[in-house]
């Protein structure tokens, strides 16, 4: 399944929100430094389809309908600032309907699976590295 350059933009804002570059903790890479959008065609090609879906589903809800009716703002998650989109996936994560409960926690699992699985992260948190070589999909956009 084929993704707009808008979707891909703003689910790579959502990524770098949630696994953002040079936290107080002392990571310096972030989603934005390790070349998800690999990571997203990989994941597009071998997911079921209803994965592809729900991600396209859950990205629309997110960036395009959650600013207006969780912030009250005629905006795109794209044209919010760093610390609006936080917010954004803040309150959602408070939200009492279960559904936008665990949106940001969706893709949190699903930015994890690539952010997680590269041997310069589990570097830079410390984790003993098993094997050097990223993966296949990464080696294009992981520095």
């Amino acid at each position: 399944m084929t993704w707009f350059g808008f979707e891909r933009h703003a689910l790579s804002l959502v990524w770098s929100t949630i696994f953002p570059s040079g936290t107080e903790a002392g990571i310096e890479l972030g989603a934005a430094d390790v070349g998800l959008d690999a990571f997203l065609d990989e994941l597009l090609a071998h997911a079921p389809a209803r994965v592809s879906f729900g991600l396209r589903v859950s990205l629309w809800l997110v960036a395009f309908l959650c600013p207006l009716f969780v912030l009250g703002r005629f905006a795109t998650f794209s044209g919010l600032s760093g610390e609006e989109r936080l917010e954004l996936l803040e309150r959602l994560q408070r939200s009492d309907v279960y559904l936008l409960r665990e949106l940001p926690t969706f893709f949190k699992m699903l930015g994890a699976l690539g952010y997680g699985g590269l041997p310069v992260v589990h570097a830079a948190l410390g984790i003993r590295v098993r094997d050097d070589e990223p993966p296949p999909w990464a080696t294009k956009g992981a520095r």
